[in-house]
C-alpha cells in the first residue's frame, strides 16, 4: 500500500503544544516503520505558509491559511493514489484534512465522517471554552458550530454534520461543552468498550460506513492513560493502554471509507526516555496494519 506522511507545525498554543512532534515522530524512524512493513512512501510532504501568509493578520487567521495548505496536500495524495498519514501539532489540523477529503471527492459530493479518539471533546465555542484554547474548539469547527469563517478559510465548506463524528475515549469536557455534545447528538464511546471487547466501537463504526463516503480518524495522543504518556500535560486519568487503543484502531482502520489518519499533541520536550514516541508508534502501527488489511 502505498503512504504519504504529511506534517503540520503550526500552533497558536505552542506554550503547551508539540510544535516539534510531528520532526520527533520522522526522526524516531515512522517512514522506516512504513518500508519495514512492505509499504510504499510517496514521500514526506511539509505544509508550509508562503511568505504574505506568514505575515498575515491574526494566529487564527495563520492558523486557517495554514489549514488550506494542509487541505491541498491531503487533496493531492489522494489524488496520487496515496493515504495520507497526517503529523499534527494541535487537534484543529482536523479542519485541513477533512477540507483535503472534500476537495478529493468534490466530484462525488462526499458525506465526510471523524472519529475522534481524544481524552477531550474538543467540542467548545468561543462562548462556552474555559481555556479560550483554539485546540480545545476543532469538533465545533468541523460541525459548523462556531469561527465558520476559519472553516471556510480552511476549504472546509459545507460542515460535517454532527451526526457523522463519532468520539472513542472522550471523558473531559467542560460542563457547556458537554451541553453542545448532548444537543448535537455526538456519540461518544467509552473507555471501557475500548478496554473491553469494543462491541460499541464497532456498531458506531458500523453505523457511521454506512451514513458515509469517507473517514477521517483522529488520534490526539492524550486519550491514552497518563502511564503511557511520561510528563505529557493535559492527561486526563482512566483511559486505555497504548496497545489497546492500537487495537481499537487497527478495527476502525480496518473499514474501507478510512480516508486519512491524523495523530497530534506529541511533544518531545515532556518525552521520558523516548515513552510518547513508543506510545505514539504502538498506536500508529495498528493504524497502518487496519488500513492494509481493509485496502
Amino acid at each position: 500500500m502505498k503512504f504519504a506522511l504529511i506534517t503540520f507545525r503550526y500552533s497558536v498554543d505552542a506554550h503547551i503544544g508539540a510544535t516539534d512532534g510531528p520532526d520527533a515522530l520522522l526522526n524516531s524512524g515512522l517512514a522506516d516503520l512504513l518500508r519495514d512493513e512492505g509499504h510504499e512512501l510517496l514521500g514526506t510532504l511539509h505544509t508550509e505558509l508562503g511568505a504574505e501568509e506568514e505575515l498575515a493578520y491574526g494566529a487564527w487567521n495563520r492558523i486557517g491559511l495554514a489549514n488550506a495548505r494542509l487541505a491541498r496536500l491531503v487533496s493531492q495524495a489522494i489524488k496520487d493514489q496515496a493515504f495520507p498519514l497526517v503529523l499534527e501539532t494541535n487537534c484543529y489540523a482536523a479542519l485541513g484534512v477533512l477540507a483535503g477529503l472534500q476537495s478529493a471527492a468534490a466530484q462525488m459530493s462526499a458525506r465526510l465522517g471523524m472519529v475522534w479518539i481524544d481524552a477531550h471533546g474538543d467540542c467548545n465555542t468561543p462562548e462556552t471554552t474555559l481555556s479560550g484554547m483554539l485546540s480545545g474548539m476543532p469538533v465545533a469547527m468541523a460541525t459548523g458550530m462556531c469561527l465558520h469563517r476559519l472553516r471556510r478559510q480552511a476549504g472546509l465548506d459545507p460542515p460535517i454534520a454532527p451526526r457523522d463524528v463519532v468520539m472513542v475515549c472522550v471523558r473531559a469536557n467542560d460542563p457547556l461543552e458537554r451541553e453542545l455534545i448532548d444537543q448535537a447528538g455526538i456519540e461518544i464511546v467509552p473507555v471501557a468498550d475500548v478496554k473491553g471487547d469494543c462491541r460499541r466501537l464497532q456498531t458506531a463504526m458500523q453505523r457511521l460506513s454506512e451514513a458515509v463516503d469517507l473517514i477521517y480518524v483522529h488520534f490526539d495522543i492524550d486519550a491514552l492513560d497518563p502511564c503511557e504518556l511520561a510528563n505529557l500535560r493535559l492527561t486526563e486519568p482512566d483511559g486505555p493502554t497504548r496497545m489497546e487503543l492500537a487495537a481499537a484502531v487497527k478495527m476502525i482502520m480496518g473499514h474501507p471509507k478510512a480516508a486519512a489518519f491524523g495523530v497530534s499533541d506529541i511533544n518531545p520536550e515532556r518525552d521520558v526516555e523516548g515513552q510518547i514516541i513508543r506510545s505514539a508508534f504502538a498506536v500508529i502501527r495498528g493504524a497502518i496494519e487496519g488500513r492494509a488489511s481493509g485496502a
